[in-house]
C-alpha cells in the first residue's frame, strides 16, 4: 500500500512540476510578445480549482494530472477576424509565433539544466565503468576485456560511470559495425573493438554492458551455503567474506569463480573474514554442471571499488549540466530515428504507469536525489517529444507555421482541420501503446 501510494505522489509530483515548467515557458514568451493569454491550465478535464488573474487570464488545476495547455486570443485557426487583433497570436510575426512555440519544450531544456547543475553542486556516488566479472567466450571476452579494466572511452566519448557507458553503448542499439573501447588496465591503458552485427535490433534490452559479458564488479561476500558442499562440509557461513584463495588476494566475486575453476579439484586455503576476524580453511571443490565450484553463491552486493564520489566546482558542475542536457536530447532524437526505422524495438517506450512506478522507487530507495535526477530525463523527454512535427504538438504547429512562410499564404481551415485531426489521432495511438507497455512490463497482460 506505500509503495502504491508513493508511485501515485511520485508521479503526479513528476508529472505537475515538468508540466507547470513546460506551460510556463509558453505563457511567459507570449506575454513578452503581448499575447492575451485566456487560460493557463494544468491537467485536463473538469476544472477542479479556478483563479481569474488581473490580466483576465483564468488560471486552472484540472481534475486529470496528465498534460496542461495555454490558450491565446487567436490560436484557434477557426476564429474570423483573428490576425485583426493586436493582442492575438494570429496578429504576430512568424518568428514570435515559432518562438511561443518552442518555448514550452525549451523550458523543459532549461529545468534539466537547473537540477543537473544542483546535482552536480551536491554530489553523489555512482556506480564507476569498473569492469566486474566477463562472461566467458561473450563478446567482451573476445575482445581481451577482463575483470578489474576501467573503461575510459567508448567511441571516443570520455566515460566515468557505468551510466555514461550504458548512454554512449545506446547511440549504437541496431547498427553494425565496431564499438571501440578505451581501457585502463593495470595502470596501462589499452584498446580494442567489438564486432556488431544489428545489435539488440527489435530487442528490449535493460544492461547494454551485460549483454557485451560485462557484469558490475560484484563483492566476495558470501551469500548463501547449499547443503552438504565443499564449503559447508568446511564450515564457511553465509556473510563470510573471501579475503584470499591460496595467497591470492580476493576482491570480487569473479575471482573466487576464476580460481575455484582453475583449481582442478586440488583442495583450497581459503582465508576469510567474519566478526572483524580473519580464519583460514581448506576446501576441496567438486565438480558440477562441467565445472569446479564449492558451493556458495554471492551476496550480490557491489564491491567498495566499483563506487566513485563525483562532485563539480560551481562553473562547472552548470557547464557539465548543459552538456549532458544536450546530449540527452540529441540521444533522445537518435532513438527515435532508430524506433521509427525499426532498429529500436518501440517497447523501450514507456507511458505513465511506468513513470509513476519509476518516480515512486526513486523516492523509496534512491531518496531526493534520485527523483530529481528522474524530473530531469523526463523533463528532457517530455521537450523532445513536444518538437516531434506531429500536429497539435509544439514541433508539429512550428512546421505548419513553415510551410506557410513558405507557400506565402495561410493553409485552408478545412486542411488544418484534418491534419489536427490526423494528429490528435496519433497522439491518441501512441498514449494507448505505451500504456500497454506499461502494464505488460507490470506483467498484467
Amino acid at each position: 500500500m506505500i509503495e502504491i501510494f508513493s508511485y501515485i505522489l511520485g508521479f503526479l509530483t513528476l508529472i505537475l512540476v515538468i508540466t507547470a515548467i513546460h506551460e510556463a515557458g509558453h505563457f511567459y514568451v507570449a506575454r513578452f510578445f503581448n499575447v492575451k493569454i485566456l487560460d493557463f491550465s494544468i491537467g485536463m478535464g473538469r476544472s477542479i480549482k479556478n483563479y481569474i488573474g488581473k490580466d483576465g487570464t483564468s488560471y486552472n488545476l484540472r481534475l486529470f494530472p496528465i498534460g496542461g495547455y495555454v490558450k491565446m486570443l487567436g490560436e484557434d485557426v477557426m476564429e474570423k477576424n483573428s490576425k485583426d487583433i493586436d493582442d492575438s497570436f494570429a496578429s504576430k510575426k512568424y518568428y514570435q509565433k515559432v518562438l511561443i512555440l518552442f518555448a514550452g519544450p525549451f523550458a523543459n531544456f532549461l529545468l534539466a539544466v537547473f537540477l543537473f547543475t544542483i546535482l552536480n553542486l551536491i554530489g553523489s556516488t555512482v556506480l564507476s565503468s569498473q569492469v566486474g566479472y566477463v562472461l566467458p567466450e561473450s563478446a567482451a571476452s573476445k575482445a581481451n576485456i577482463i575483470e578489474g579494466d576501467l573503461i575510459i572511452e567508448i567511441d571516443d566519448k570520455n566515460i566515468s560511470s557505468r551510466a555514461d557507458a550504458q548512454m554512449a553503448l545506446s547511440r549504437r542499439l541496431g547498427e553494425s559495425g565496431e564499438i571501440k573501447f578505451k581501457l585502463n588496465s593495470n595502470g596501462s591503458t589499452k584498446e580494442t573493438k567489438i564486432d556488431v552485427e544489428d545489435w539488440l535490433i527489435g530487442e528490449e534490452p535493460k544492461d547494454l554492458l551485460s549483454n557485451l559479458g560485462i557484469g558490475i564488479p560484484v563483492s566476495s561476500e558470501i551469500g548463501t551455503i547449499l547443503e552438504n558442499s565443499p564449503a559447508n562440509k568446511a564450515g564457511l557461513i553465509s556473510g563470510d567474506k573471501v579475503l584470499e584463495i591460496e595467497a591470492q588476494e580476493i576482491s570480487s566475486w569473479g575471482q573466487i569463480k576464476d580460481v575455484v575453476d582453475k583449481s582442478l579439484g586440488m583442495p583450497l586455503k581459503i582465508k576469510i573474514l567474519r566478526d572483524n576476524e580473519e580464519i583460514f580453511f581448506q576446501v576441496t571443490p567438486t565438480f558440477s554442471d562441467s565445472r569446479w565450484v564449492l558451493g556458495i553463491t554471492s551476496a550480490n552486493k557491489y564491491s567498495e571499488s566499483s563506487y566513485v564520489y563525483k562532485s563539480y566546482s560551481p562553473l562547472n558542475a552548470f557547464t557539465n549540466a548543459l552538456e549532458k542536457t544536450y546530449s540527452t536530447i540529441v540521444d533522445s532524437f537518435i532513438f527515435l530515428y532508430k524506433m521509427i526505422g525499426g532498429y529500436v524495438s518501440p517497447k523501450n517506450l514507456g507511458g505513465p504507469v511506468m513513470i509513476g512506478q519509476v518516480a515512486g522507487e526513486s523516492l523509496i530507495y534512491g531518496g531526493f536525489y534520485s527523483f530529481l535526477l528522474l524530473m530531469s530525463f523526463v523533463s528532457i523527454g517530455l521537450g523532445v517529444i513536444n518538437l516531434v512535427p506531429i500536429p497539435i504538438l509544439d514541433g508539429g504547429q512550428i512546421c505548419l507555421l513553415t510551410l506557410e512562410r513558405l507557400k506565402g499564404s495561410p493553409i485552408s481551415p478545412r486542411t488544418l482541420d484534418f491534419v489536427y485531426r490526423v494528429g490528435l489521432s496519433m497522439v491518441i495511438f501512441l498514449m494507448i501503446f505505451v500504456f500497454i507497455n506499461d502494464l505488460s512490463r507490470l506483467s498484467v497482460l
